[in-house]
């Protein structure tokens, strides 16, 4: 059965409502989804540098542990490609296991290679 964790600071710093919304999303999304790692779009913001702050729920429905090191990611808003930069999370999501995660999309770490995960908005 899949779970729904909050990394420690994650836990700490999150607002009740958007801990609601995620809860939420969570739950229609784990209803549909059922295979693979998906991730899937909850919020975007611009910080005071103009970067896109992207907030997805990484659901990893395999039994295996999922790192992301070094990987490619898109972002997608009305069907065009916004953005696309390179990741590494300093964590691992467990398997069977729904993580939130804010991806930034800066200048620093943009890219033109192909994505191997998209974000759609």
């Amino acid at each position: 059965m899949q779970k729904l964790y909050f990394e420690p600071a994650w836990d700490k710093a999150i607002a009740p409502i958007d801990r609601e919304k995620i809860t939420h999303h969570f739950h229609q999304q784990t209803k549909q989804l059922q295979v693979g790692v998906h991730l899937s779009f909850l919020w975007n913001a611009r910080n005071h540098k103009d970067e896109q702050l992207i907030t997805v729920l990484i659901h990893n429905f395999e039994e295996t542990i999922f790192h992301l090191d070094n990987t490619v990611i898109s972002y997608y808003e009305q069907g065009e490609k916004t953005a696309n930069a390179t990741f590494s999370l300093p964590c691992e999501v467990t398997g069977n296991t729904s993580m939130p995660w804010t991806f930034i999309f800066s200048e620093t770490n943009g890219t033109n290679a192909d994505s191997r995960y998209t974000i759609w908005n």
